[in-house]
């Protein structure tokens, strides 16, 4: 595959974060006196945090403004970001195997700014990637392209000549329908996808390991 510009999702593509956020949702309803029902935790998981807060402000009557929630349950997870989670095989190969190509790079991640320049300096690959986007600071998740388009911006490549790294299939269908190129990576937590992802993705994989030599 040959592009110019590269975007990288983090929870479940460059790092094993996913099942941070795997009990995340029932745990915060419960600790504010409410009922959560059996899909909530397996519909959080697949929302940028903004989308998961309006969902249960609007299904469980959560108070507070987005900011304020977000806050809370940002208070959480926090700590793991900052000293546990880890990165994912073949991703430090695969960064600098972009660079030495001349690949600008950048992130976009439904995780706040924050935790995640924590976890990437953590683990030494911050470097790598010019910004850093958020669904928050887009005020969009990803079922919209406009994370993706201010991504390209900041790189200053056009969507044709940029890959897209993705586990979640929602955020791997928007970027293809933006016109980028799709990289599928497999995470657990979007097993029951994974056909599926590999029906929209140009390329796909299990790790990032099995994409090196596969670009230009």
């Amino acid at each position: 595959m040959k592009i110019r510009g590269a975007i990288f999702d983090m929870d479940g593509t460059l790092t094993s974060s996913m099942h941070v956020w795997k009990t995340v949702g029932s745990e915060f309803l419960k600790s504010m006196g409410k009922q959560p029902r059996e899909d909530v935790d397996r519909r959080f998981t697949s929302m940028s945090v903004y989308e998961a807060v309006d969902f249960m402000k609007r299904e469980y009557g959560i108070e507070g403004s987005r900011d304020e929630i977000t806050d809370m349950i940002n208070k959480t997870v926090e700590h793991r970001y900052i000293n546990e989670v880890p990165l994912k095989e073949g991703v430090y190969e695969l960064l600098c195997e972009l660079r030495s190509l001349g690949v600008r790079m950048c992130i976009a991640t439904a995780t706040d700014k924050y935790m995640a320049d924590a976890a990437l300096t953590r683990l030494g690959i911050r470097s790598f990637f010019s910004d850093i986007f958020t669904s928050r600071e887009i005020g969009k998740g990803k079922d919209f392209p406009d994370i993706f388009l201010a991504a390209a911006k900041e790189l200053g490549t056009e969507p044709s000549e940029t890959a897209v790294f993705e586990d979640s299939f929602v955020a791997a269908e928007t970027a293809k329908a933006a016109g980028f190129k799709v990289c599928g990576l497999y995470d657990d937590s979007f097993a029951y996808r994974w056909d599926y992802m590999q029906t929209i993705a140009d390329i796909s994989a299990h790790s990032m390991r099995e994409l090196l030599g596969r670009f230009e």
